[in-house]
C-alpha cells in the first residue's frame, strides 16, 4: 500500500491543455511588461549616469569662457566663486564685530550693507568673479611686453604676510621696516629745535602778591605698546596648516591659491607700472585765498544764531557780516540799514554789491584776512583767513578755477559768479611742477589703470558664457 502511494507521488503531474493556455497567456504578459520596463529602466540609469558625468566629469572641464586664445574652465570658476564668498563673508562678520565694538555705531553701516548685497546675489558675485578672472587673463597677456614678473620668492613673500595678518603678527621685514621707520621719525624729531616762547618778566606788583601753587602731581608717562609679535616658523607652519584646510572648504589647493596670489600680485604691479607711465607726479597748482559772499534770498537767521537756506548750506552768524548777525539787512546799493531786520538772506544784488564794497576795501588797503574772517560765507576756510591752499587745475568750479589759474600774483579779482554766491580772489603763489598729494596721485593712478584695463578688455577676443547662472556651482547662493 505504501509503495503504491509513493509510487503515485513520484509519478510526473500531467498539465492539463487548460494549464498550458494559461501559462503560456501569462509569459506572454509578462513579455510584454519587460519590454518595457527594461528600456526604460536602463534610460533611467543611463541618464543617471550620464548627469552624473557631465556633473562631475565633463562640466567642471569644459570652458566657460575665452581670451584670445587663453581658456577659463569651469571647474577654476567654481572654485574661485566658492573663495570670494568666504573671503567676502569673513569680511562681514569683521565689520560686524567691528561694529559691535563700537556700541553698534553706523561707521560700518555701508560696508555691511554693500556685502550683504553682494552675498545675497549669487547671480553677480559670479559675475564679479567672472570678469576678474578675465582681467587676469588680459593682464597675463600684456604684462611679459611691458616686462612685468612676479616670482616665486614674491608669491613666499605675500602667502607669509597674510599668514601673519591672520596670526596678528609681523614678518621679519615688516617688523624691520617698521623699526627703520620709528628711527628715521626720532631721528626727525630730534633735528627739530621748537621756537621759544617769551614770557613777559613779572612786575613788582606781580611779584608781591605771589599765589602758593601747589606741588605739581608727577607725570605719568604713558605705557610703551608691546612689540609686535614677530611670525617665526612654528606660527607659520601653524597659520599655514589652519589657511589650507580653510581652503579644502572650498575645494582648492595650495598651489592653486599661490596662483590667485600671484595674478594679485601681477595686477598690482601692472597697475603701478601703468599709472607711472600714464600720471606724472606734478601739476600746476595755485594757492589761492578767497572771500565767499553767499546769495540766498530765502535764508532766515533762527535764534540759534545760524543762517539756513534752500540750498542746503548752513553758515554760523559768525561767519557773515557782524552788520547782518546784529540785526541789519544789505541794501541794493550796498548800503547796511541798522534800521531793517534780518528776516531774508542777501539777494544776489545785495551780494554782488557788497563783495564789490569788499573788493574796494581791500584795492584801499584794508587787511584782506581780516575782512575774509569777518564777512565770508565760506567757514571752512574764514577761519583761515580765506586761505584755500595749495590745489590744481579742476580742483574748484569751473568760474573759480579760470580766475584762479589766470590771476596775476598778489592782484584781487573783480567779484566772480559761481553757483555758491559771489567770490573776491587772490592768488598768493603760483607753480607749474608742484608734486601732487598723494592721495590724489593714488587716485589717478588707479583711474589711468582702469581705464587702461578697459581699453585692453574691450580690444581682447573675449568670449562670455551665455548663460552665466547655469554655470554657478551647484547650490551655490544656498551656503553651500
Amino acid at each position: 500500500m505504501a509503495k503504491r502511494r509513493k509510487k503515485r507521488q513520484e509519478e510526473p503531474k500531467v498539465e492539463t491543455r487548460k494549464e498550458a493556455r494559461r501559462r503560456a497567456r501569462d509569459w506572454k504578459r509578462t513579455k510584454q511588461v519587460l519590454m518595457y520596463v527594461v528600456p526604460a529602466v536602463t534610460l533611467a540609469l543611463l541618464l543617471v549616469i550620464g548627469g552624473a558625468v557631465n556633473e562631475y566629469l565633463l562640466k567642471p572641464r569644459s570652458v566657460l569662457a575665452k581670451v584670445e586664445d587663453q581658456t577659463i574652465i569651469t571647474r577654476d570658476f567654481w572654485k574661485r566663486t566658492r573663495l570670494q564668498k568666504a573671503q567676502l563673508e569673513e569680511q562681514l562678520r569683521q565689520y560686524q564685530l567691528f561694529s559691535q565694538q563700537f556700541g553698534g555705531q553706523n561707521f560700518f553701516a555701508s560696508q555691511i550693507s554693500q556685502l550683504q548685497a553682494t552675498l545675497a546675489s549669487p547671480i553677480s558675485l559670479g559675475t564679479q568673479v567672472l570678469n576678474a578672472m578675465i582681467d587676469e587673463e588680459v593682464i597675463k597677456l600684456h604684462a611679459p611686453e611691458m616686462g612685468v614678473s612676479v616670482s616665486d620668492a614674491e608669491v613666499d613673500d605675500a602667502l607669509r604676510e597674510e599668514i601673519a595678518a591672520r596670526q596678528g603678527a609681523v614678518t621679519v621685514p615688516q617688523a624691520t621696516a617698521t623699526a627703520e621707520a620709528a628711527v628715521e621719525a626720532t631721528a626727525t624729531a630730534a633735528l627739530f629745535t621748537p621756537t621759544p616762547t617769551a614770557t613777559a618778566a613779572p612786575t613788582v606788583a606781580a611779584s608781591a602778591n605771589v599765589t602758593p601753587t601747589a606741588q605739581a602731581s608727577p607725570t605719568v608717562e604713558p605705557p610703551t605698546p608691546a612689540p609686535p609679535t614677530v611670525l617665526d616658523d612654528t606660527l607659520y607652519q601653524k597659520g599655514l596648516k589652519a589657511r589650507v584646510e580653510q581652503l579644502k572648504a572650498v575645494g582648492m589647493t595650495l598651489d592653486e591659491y599661490r596662483e590667485v596670489i600671484r595674478a594679485q600680485l601681477l595686477r598690482q604691479k601692472m597697475q603701478t607700472k601703468i599709472g607711472d607711465e600714464k600720471v606724472s607726479p606734478t601739476e600746476e597748482q595755485v594757492h589761492a585765498r578767497h572771500i565767499l559772499i553767499r546769495v540766498d534770498a530765502t535764508s532766515t537767521i533762527s535764534e540759534t544764531g545760524s543762517i539756513s537756506g534752500t540750498n542746503g548750506l548752513t553758515s554760523t552768524v559768525d561767519s557773515v557780516a557782524p552788520e547782518v548777525a546784529a540785526g541789519a539787512t544789505v541794501t541794493d546799493t550796498g548800503v547796511l540799514s541798522d534800521t531793517a531786520t534780518a528776516k531774508t538772506g542777501r539777494t544776489e544784488a545785495q551780494a554782488l554789491a557788497l563783495a564789490t564794497e569788499i573788493r574796494q576795501r581791500i584795492l584801499d588797503g584794508e587787511d584782506f584776512t581780516a575782512l575774509a574772517a569777518q564777512y565770508s560765507d565760506d567757514t571752512g576756510s574764514a577761519a583761515n583767513g580765506g586761505d584755500l591752499g595749495w590745489a590744481g587745475k579742476g580742483a574748484y568750479v569751473p568760474e573759480f578755477d579760470k580766475v584762479a589759474f589766470t590771476l596775476p600774483i598778489g592782484e584781487t579779482s573783480e567779484p566772480v559768479k559761481t553757483q555758491f554766491g559771489y567770490h573776491i580772489i587772490q592768488v598768493l603763489e603760483r607753480d607749474k611742477n608742484r608734486p601732487k598729494d598723494s592721495n590724489t596721485l593714488a587716485q589717478e593712478k588707479s583711474k589711468a589703470f582702469q581705464t587702461w584695463l578697459q581699453e585692453q578688455v574691450l580690444a581682447a577676443n573675449v568670449k562670455r558664457p551665455d548663460n552665466l547662472p547655469s554655470k554657478l556651482p551647484s547650490g551655490f547662493g544656498q551656503g553651500q
